[in-house]
């Protein structure tokens, strides 16, 4: 008996060579057949991508070690080895939450500009280097404080000069930005005047090419002279392609006669898998919307959320994005079904190729039976049609003619073909080179299964690159990290290895007190609060970062703290397992441990919601903890027992059984509303047994 992998290829080459065997005969020609005129005209096709940001969802990317890091990398952005990406969103570091994490910005203070604060540029620039003409984009879902009005609003003129320093670091990097939105799903379509200041400003300071994305929350600035391109949310549902075979994508009439280029600017929700277990919609979701957002509503670009997930389990939107690389200790990661639908359409047309509306639409003009789109070469000597039949019940022939362009009708065409059902798929059949066909009088027909992808070509160059992946392991305890370097990542992330921040930046910086020989710590920099995205429960917001394994469950998490002013707080975190809503990401699962300069301590079971969450304990020091001071809090887990200490003095142990398992992590004021600068180094977790 065969294995089943070699039982599915088998299949599929028996079905090429029937495909292939069959056009030899005469063609009779059936209704809603597909004419490709190589000389067709349609919209211009500006490629597809994926968004950096919206989270801390890369942020343990470069934690990875070599080869691991690279192969990544590679399958994301280099030209015919995986997703191969055209553009490429970047998140323009706000320091706080934008959904799973914050990224720190370049300016947390006006005139204090550190260009290698996170990661996002160092990625882009390993992006670049593998495709030159990848095209950048950048986007703000929060921002520092300084750049807000009374309002909490971004569309300020202080925002403005912000975005400007944002520019003039990625230019340190050698970055080229193509593209700028505003503010992510935060404009309501009256910001036009923001916008000309915007436009004014790029240009005064030599980014003319930058192009203006607007509104990120609707179709709207169809009018303004100054907004070059056209980009909403989710046009194809919410999750992407959640009506599956009913699935539609929306435009205005307006947007529409606009001529600008329309981009569904995030597209998101969909789980990253095509396997048996994946949750609807699964990636396959992604192939519906690249197709039917032109069918539909003539968009000509598109970006996936998020590019990875590359960041601590028990996150709320684990399983997304193309590759999922949430092991940097073990260098374990899944090249998922979502890079090679993304595939099907980025290794077989290149930004500038033009759409040929007159050979896109459903098969049999029925949505249900799925949906193709050709487009063709600038110099008109290459096609690619793409089709997706997910939805589709039974297979069915389709007849192919070609007429036009540079002698296409004689051309032969190649069949890249991805079985993507999630009741039989597997990564063996996903992006999986098929025989050849050689049209005869330019036309060919082929057989398509229903629940697959197929990119049929006159190109060449497309890849399906295979790597030795280690096994996943645990994060093993105990664990230790003196936050005094970034670790792995060394310059090309300013944070400390595999610490997450979910609010707040916590940065490698020098010590305002060095701690024994410690002269660089951990610091927390976000200060004061920020402009938040989605705003936020009283209360509900403050700053900390998570470590570790989901897995873990009886241990002692310690750390020396530093507080740099008064009245202000600190501390730990035990057994975290998922944080709230947006507005209320400090309230997670697990158990809070807090120390403020007056002495004064509080215990808390933290839940997902504030009326879940409880103070176990509270009390305060003989003596004032005050400014400037090394401090050491430990907090143990030990079965249902709770342990924690100052200085090694135990101040509580309380009996609570909420919580069994989970990661470890720092905080800064929690339940306080403010956001204090304060100091860590020393983080240690180590096991205990009950």
């Amino acid at each position: 008996m065969k294995p089943a992998t070699s039982v599915v290829l088998a299949v599929l080459a028996t079905v090429a060579v029937v495909v292939a065997t069959a056009i030899v005969r005469a063609v009779v020609w059936p209704p809603g057949g597909i004419t490709i005129n190589g000389d067709g005209t349609g919209r211009a096709y500006d490629g597809v991508g994926a968004v950096l940001g919206g989270g801390g969802n890369a942020r343990y990317l470069m934690d990875y070690p070599q080869p691991q890091r690279s192969q990544i990398l590679d399958y994301l952005f280099t030209p015919g080895v995986g997703a191969s990406l055209q553009l490429l969103k970047l998140e323009i570091g706000g320091d706080a939450n934008s959904s799973d994490g914050a990224e720190p910005s370049v300016e947390h203070a006006r005139g204090r500009v550190n260009c290698q604060s996170g990661y996002e540029f160092a990625i882009a620039a390993q992006a670049v280097a593998r495709n030159p003409a990848l095209r950048l984009y950048g986007l703000q879902w929060a921002a520092p404080g300084w750049v807000g009005d009374r309002h909490r609003s971004l569309f300020t003129a202080d925002d403005i000069s912000y975005l400007l320093d944002w520019l003039g670091c990625a230019g340190r990097y050698g970055l080229r930005v193509s593209y700028l939105g505003g503010w992510n799903e935060s404009d309501n379509g009256e910001h036009a005047g923001w916008f000309h200041a915007l436009r004014q400003a790029l240009d005064a300071h030599g980014y003319r090419q930058v192009q203006i994305v607007a509104g990120d929350s609707g179709w709207h600035y169809a009018d303004s002279p100054d907004v070059a391109i056209l980009g909403t949310h989710d046009p194809c549902g919410f999750p992407t392609g959640v009506q599956g075979a009913a699935t539609s994508c929306d435009i205005t009439d307006a947007a529409l006669a606009s001529g600008k280029p329309l981009w569904g600017s995030e597209m998101g929700g969909m789980d990253a898998g095509a396997q048996a277990g994946c949750h609807e919609p699964c990636a396959p979701a992604m192939a519906r919307a690249m197709l039917r957002g032109y069918l539909d509503a003539r968009m000509t670009g598109y970006l996936e959320w998020p590019v990875l997930d590359a960041m601590p389990a028990k996150l709320p939107f684990e399983n997304r994005g193309l590759v999922t690389a949430d092991q940097p200790w073990s260098g374990n990661y899944t090249v998922n079904a979502m890079a090679w639908v993304v595939a099907h359409v980025t290794q077989f047309a290149r930004p500038g190729w033009d759409y040929v509306d007159s050979a896109s639409g459903y098969l049999d003009g029925n949505r249900a039976n799925g949906s193709y789109v050709t487009l063709v070469s600038g110099a008109r000597d290459g096609f690619s049609t793409i089709v997706e039949t997910t939805t589709a019940s039974t297979a069915r022939r389709i007849t192919v003619r070609v007429t036009g362009g540079r002698k296409l009708s004689g051309r032969t065409v190649h069949v890249w073909a991805s079985d993507f059902r999630p009741d039989s798929a597997n990564p063996a059949t996903w992006f999986i080179r098929q025989a050849d066909i050689h049209p005869v009088n330019g036309t060919f027909s082929l057989v398509v299964q229903p629940g697959w992808v197929y990119s049929l070509t006159t190109t060449t160059g497309q890849g399906n690159r295979g790597a030795a992946i280690p096994p996943a392991t645990p994060l093993p305890l105990p664990y230790r990290d003196d936050l005094t370097t970034s670790g792995a990542a060394g310059p090309a992330d300013d944070e400390p290895g595999l610490l997450a921040a979910q609010d707040g930046a916590f940065e490698v910086a020098p010590c305002a007190r060095a701690n024994g020989s410690a002269t660089t710590c951990t610091v927390q920099q976000a200060d004061p609060v920020p402009v938040l995205w989605h705003g936020s429960t009283a209360g509900a917001r403050y700053p900390f970062a998570i470590v570790g394994d989901g897995g873990w469950s009886d241990y002692t998490v310690g750390v020396d703290v530093l507080l740099t002013r008064p009245f202000t707080s600190a501390g730990l975190i035990g057994r975290f397992d998922r944080h709230g809503s947006q507005a209320d990401i400090g309230h997670f699962g697990g158990y809070l441990f807090d120390l403020s300069t007056t002495g004064a301590w509080r215990l808390f079971r933290n839940n997902v919601t504030a009326a879940g969450t409880a103070v176990l304990a509270a009390g305060t020091l003989n003596a004032a903890a005050g400014v400037d001071r090394w401090h050491h809090l430990g907090l143990s887990l030990t079965g249902t027992t709770i342990t924690a200490s100052v200085d090694g003095r135990s101040v509580a142990t309380v009996a609570d059984a909420t919580w069994s398992a989970g990661l470890a992590g720092i905080e800064a004021g929690a339940f306080t509303a403010t956001w204090p600068h304060a100091e860590y180094t020393n983080l240690t977790v180590t096991p205990v047994t009950a």
